[in-house]
């Protein structure tokens, strides 16, 4: 014991423990109070429930230091002794007094064949069912053979193999995942498919039948029916016990766990609960490859797994008019197919077990019959995904561009940050020959607008310019019903102005008041409405990100008696009480009477969709001037260049 005086009635000692790995040196503090003396310090004790060690390191004193990863964090640490057992690169838990290892113990591993789902809350693998996470899971992906720390992640859905690693100790709740994403297949596609009305992810009963006969599995609980062609099964959600399966009326099993039903000699599943455009008035959806069933909270969850390149057969007509042409439709197919492998990785529906969904949240999956040239575009790109920087690039697409396109940090947020990060090929460009202005600048933007005969690539686009009135009653009928919803949506992006001018986030009143103003406040490079404000008698409200002011400002009339909003076109079609404003590349005209009230505002603009990336009619217009989907695909993602992913 080595005692050392740090004050007159203090005193710090050094004492020498024995551990069963050896020894280490630590301090207690004491004090003098009333003439007794008190520990009041103790050595730091820290229980680690899970560490990585990453490297080891022999020092001169026989002890070995070792670099363990915590959470993404390197931590050092010594052991007190150069005979170790402690193996790099398996988990560990630890007991360390001060930076010293006194206990250790391996983490047990269990080999996950295949997982598929997964959330904050659980895992799914395909023979060992639902593993419940009371606490934290550590992802780390393993690169040339080390575990690197993967910050906010899931597993991903469809990967093999997976490591999970959890303690001897019941205390220590703590998981850790290895997972390889070369075991990740790249040409496969999870799809979560939505009811008939595309409003539910989750269904009270799902109708199958198949063309050539059906096997059905329940790995989990060694279930396994062969059903015969044109026979139709029906899975009913049975609450928290699952799901019940049923043949003619008849209950032949029930589970918790998920269903696997196949198609038998190269035949197809048809969901007969779910009708999209290509049934054409018959009952049920033809899909190619397999489906699947699961259990969730409020009804049963489908999922079609199908091949990547398959699954684009579909995908294509569905996005994209057959009518553009096979050029235009290789542009597609290589667009959808980087949209969908970056999905892969996706935590967006892996609670769901799926990677994508069927509608325009993702991608437009089998709404649309497959047809010949669709399938020959996929087939002729087959692979194909374009890349900047050795990573497949973000490929945002949308229907028509007013001539310029929009960048992706002035149109989006990451983080609730606004402007976000700037995307290198994922900026502003004219989508036209010849000189263009800036669009920043009001006055300039009008002027491009009012450019009825601009040559423009969308220019086919029934979109590329359009305009409607609303009276100043509709307008605040329309405030009235979705800007307090907003609010609570994207509370940092609807604001309120304070008495100082400035503007904070606050709840909207029930009764928004009378319009008074609505004025643009910023435009992006491209033209597009970053800040828009409004003024009503009940305050001052900034509305930030065109998704928010198009959600907002939908040219939809919900005043019992009055006339549906007429949104005229470029093509002198008119279109009645559109569920969303065109886009946010648009100017106001406002009307007001002769006592200075707001009474009329008319919106002129042009485009349809985000206007980021990839204009769908920009590249049909492109095709007839002879570009090749090459060409057009680093027009629209300049910097980037197709790789083969096969």
């Amino acid at each position: 014991i080595n005692v050392q005086k740090a004050g007159q009635n203090s005193r710090k000692i050094k004492a020498s423990l024995t551990t069963e790995h050896g020894s280490i040196d630590v301090w207690f503090s004491l004090a003098k109070i009333s003439n007794r003396w008190f520990i009041t310090s103790f050595p730091k004790i820290t229980n680690i429930e899970a560490a990585v060690p990453l490297a080891a390191e022999e020092k001169g004193n026989g002890h070995i230091e070792y670099q363990m990863d915590v959470d993404g964090t390197h931590l050092y640490c010594a052991f007190p002794s150069h005979k170790s057992a402690i193996t790099i690169g398996l988990p560990v838990s630890l007991v360390l007094i001060e930076d010293y290892i006194v206990l250790y113990e391996h983490m047990i591993p269990i080999h996950l064949n295949r997982i598929m789902s997964a959330s904050d809350s659980h895992i799914e693998d395909s023979k060992l069912g639902y593993i419940n996470l009371e606490s934290t899971l550590n992802v780390y992906e393993i690169t040339d053979n080390t575990p690197v720390y993967q910050k906010n992640s899931i597993l991903p859905i469809g990967v093999k193999d997976v490591i999970l690693y959890h303690s001897a100790s019941p205390r220590n709740k703590t998981l850790v995942a290895y997972v390889d994403l070369r075991k990740l297949p790249n040409d496969i596609v999870r799809v979560v498919l939505k009811d008939t009305e595309f409003q539910n992810l989750v269904h009270p009963e799902v109708r199958l039948s198949s063309t050539h006969g059906l096997t059905i599995k329940n790995i989990v609980d060694d279930i396994e029916f062969n059903i015969e062609k044109d026979q139709e099964i029906v899975f009913k959600h049975d609450g928290e016990k699952g799901s019940q399966l049923f043949n003619k009326d008849n209950l032949i099993a029930s589970s918790s766990n998920r269903w696997y039903i196949s198609p038998r000699n190269e035949g197809n599943i048809i969901v007969n609960s779910i009708i999209r455009a290509q049934a054409q008035g018959s009952s049920g959806t033809l899909y190619r490859g397999n489906i699947e069933i699961s259990s969730g909270d409020n009804g049963l969850i489908i999922v079609n797994e199908v091949g990547l390149e398959e699954y684009l057969y579909s995908v294509v007509p569905s996005e994209m008019p057959v009518k553009f042409g096979l050029e235009s439709l290789k542009v597609q197919a290589i667009a959808a197919r980087s949209y969908a492998v970056r999905s892969l990785k996706s935590r967006g529906y892996a609670r769901l077990g799926a990677h994508v969904d069927d509608s325009t949240s993702s991608q437009m999956y089998n709404n649309i019959q497959e047809h010949p040239v669709a399938i020959q575009a996929v087939d002729e790109t087959r692979g194909l995904v374009p890349v900047f920087e050795d990573q497949i690039i973000d490929s945002r697409f949308f229907s028509t561009s007013c001539g310029y396109t929009a960048n992706f940090h002035e149109t989006w947020s990451i983080d609730d940050v606004f402007p976000s990060k700037e995307i290198p090929y994922l900026t502003a460009q004219p989508q036209f020959e010849g000189d263009a202005p800036s669009l920043y600048n009001e006055e300039n933007f009008r002027a491009f607008i009012n450019q009825k005969n601009l040559q423009g690539y969308d220019r086919y686009s029934p979109f590329f310019r359009w305009s409607f009135s609303m009276k100043r009653e509709q307008l605040e009928a329309v405030l009235q019903e979705n800007l307090a919803v907003l609010q609570k949506k994207q509370p940092s992006f609807i604001l309120t102005r304070d008495n100082d001018g400035s503007f904070s986030q606050k709840p909207i009143p029930e009764n928004i008041g009378q319009l008074q103003n609505i004025v643009p406040i910023k435009r992006g490079q491209g033209g597009n409405i970053m800040e828009l404000e409004i003024t009503t008698t009940s305050g001052v409200y900034r509305v930030i990100k065109e998704l928010n002011i198009r959600q907002l400002l939908k040219p939809v009339n919900l005043i019992p008696g009055e006339k549906p909003i007429e949104i005229y076109r470029h093509d002198n079609s008119i279109v009645t009480d559109f569920p969303i404003l065109p886009s946010s590349f648009f100017y106001l005209d406002i009307i007001r009477d002769k006592n200075g009230n707001l009474s009329n505002v008319t919106f002129t603009g042009g485009g349809y969709g985000h206007g980021v990336g990839m204009s769908q009619y920009g590249v049909y217009g492109l095709s007839l001037l002879g570009k090749s989907y090459t060409e057009i695909i680093e027009h629209f993602y300049p910097g980037s260049r197709l790789e083969s992913l096969y």
